[in-house]
């Protein structure tokens, strides 16, 4: 039976939309991948600015020392997190004698 000029319009309608949707999540998937991108950019910057001024022992350094070395063990959760800053809050435990 053949269909109906109506019934074509609506299924292209649906087709249209399975398109829309699909272009949808594509889209909000790239802006997803950017955001998480952007997020660790930042952070990256963030480790970055901390750490120059740890191994350049200045100012601002000297006064993030105390501060690293009292809570970044206790925001650390994972062993081998632990041990990736183990040399770094040593050199700070140290007063920032040697750079690793």
């Amino acid at each position: 039976m053949a269909r109906t000029p109506v019934e074509e319009r609506l299924e292209k309608m649906r087709e249209d939309e399975r398109k829309l949707r699909e272009r949808r999540k594509a889209l909000e998937a790239r802006v997803s991948t950017e955001r998480r991108k952007a997020e660790t950019r930042e952070r990256i910057m963030l480790g970055a600015f901390i750490l120059h001024h740890i191994d350049e022992d200045t100012p601002t350094g000297r006064q993030l020392a105390p501060l690293l070395q009292r809570e970044l063990p206790m925001f650390l959760t994972r062993e081998r997190d632990h041990a990736l800053m183990a040399p770094l809050l040593n050199r700070l435990k140290d007063g920032f004698a040697t750079k690793e």
